[in-house]
């Protein structure tokens, strides 16, 4: 009687675990023919249990598939193998109301009385393959905006090596007239100087202080204009990369008294020149156009934004290996929000836009003194004046330099 309470109860347990299966089950013969199915599987398709039961097992494959559905069940009976959920195969059932669902099938065999029945076990995955579908939607939309959005890089990458073409075109043309244009204006420079310096020279007459007053002023001019041709010249050397370092033995004080005679035409009336050098050693080695280039910037500005009748002081010495050279003025001063664009290209101070300059001189100053191995700093005042001071090595060194300088 014991052993028979527990087959019984085990019956129904197995009539439970059919019965209340999360997922659907069907059971079908040799020829395909459903014999048994759980709850589950009428709510997933939307039958009642007795419309499914005696029917071919293609009643709930999609119509288009069910020709090829039963040939792969008449092989499958075949070579019955066990498949397991989720075996790769892209499946969907189709519900009474004739709409379609994505579902995953796993397949089991069995005998009884020697004829052979498949168990289906069938999970619907609407929410997953809405997802992967969705999901893969949304990977094409991003390799196409990827594709798309490579094309534009790859064409705005043509369009701008094509700028950079044309503008390394312009640049060359640029170059060559910058250059022409310098050299060409330099010679009838030189000639009018020549000829100022001859007019000066055999005046003679009742007025004589007038065309000397004239001559001083051409002087004045044609030095501006060299100036300005220097600086561009050399600006377009160093952005070429041209400009090179050529040292050589320079005394110091013997080309700053140089300096300052040649600056004298463009002095305003009552402006003096200051100079001293601290100290015996006098001699360095460097490029002296380069030296001579940052004198002369240094002590034009001074010129050009000091008044009449103020000082201008000009210091330089030589010690520890080193060279100071300080040019101090009491003019205009710097304003505070224009100091930090100081050593930038074209750039003019606010207070001085109506000074004659090209706003190249301090940007060159500082690229020279970067070749030279120097540096130059500023203190400033609005309307007590500006001084600056460069320092550098007392010799240039590079590959070039010889070990034995006398």
């Amino acid at each position: 009687m014991k052993v028979a309470l527990q087959e019984e109860s085990l019956a129904r347990i197995r009539s439970m675990l059919f019965s209340t299966a999360a997922e659907g089950l069907i059971v079908v013969d040799d020829s395909g023919i459903i014999q048994l199915l759980n709850p589950r599987t009428t709510a997933l398709f939307g039958y009642d249990e007795d419309e499914l039961t005696g029917r071919p097992i293609e009643v709930l494959i999609p119509t288009e598939r069910r020709g090829r559905h039963a040939q792969i069940r008449k092989g499958y009976h075949e070579n019955p193998i066990e498949r397991p959920m989720g075996a790769g195969l892209e499946l969907f059932g189709q519900r009474k109301d004739g709409s379609t669902f994505p579902v995953e099938v796993g397949l089991n065999h069995f005998t009884v009385d020697g004829r052979r029945y498949v168990m289906a076990l069938i999970h619907d995955i609407t929410v997953r393959w809405n997802a992967e579908n969705e999901l893969r939607r949304t990977n094409a939309e991003l390799e196409q905006r990827v594709r798309v959005r490579t094309s534009e890089l790859l064409a705005a990458q043509r369009d701008l090596r094509q700028a950079l073409e044309a503008e390394k075109e312009l640049n060359v043309l640029k170059s060559r007239f910058v250059s022409m244009a310098s050299h060409e204006f330099r010679t009838p420079l030189s000639t009018i100087m020549g000829s100022v310096d001859l007019i000066a020279r055999y005046n003679e007459g009742p007025q004589g202080d007038k065309v000397v007053k004239h001559v001083t002023r051409i002087r004045a001019k044609v030095r501006e204009l060299t100036a300005m041709l220097n600086d561009f010249l050399s600006l377009e050397k160093l952005e070429q990369g041209q400009a090179r370092c050529a040292p050589v033995q320079v005394d110091l004080v013997h080309l700053c008294i140089k300096m300052i005679e040649e600056l004298q035409d463009i002095a305003k009336p009552g402006q003096e020149i200051n100079y001293d050098h601290q100290g015996e050693e006098r001699m360095v080695y460097h490029d002296q156009q380069m030296l001579s280039n940052v004198l002369s910037n240094l002590l034009s500005n001074a010129i050009k934004y000091s008044p009449e009748d103020k000082r201008i002081d000009l210091i330089t010495s030589i010690s520890d290996g080193s060279v100071k050279i300080t040019v101090r003025d009491e003019g205009m001063g710097i304003p505070e929000r224009d100091q930090e664009h100081l050593f930038e290209r074209f750039f003019r101070a606010h207070n001085a836009l109506t000074i004659q300059g090209t706003g190249l001189g301090l940007n060159i100053v500082r690229k020279f003194l970067d070749l030279m191995g120097g540096s130059i700093r500023y203190e400033s005042e609005l309307g007590k004046g500006t001084t600056f001071t460069v320092v550098l090595p007392k010799e240039h060194v590079d590959e070039n330099t010889s070990s034995d300088r006398r």
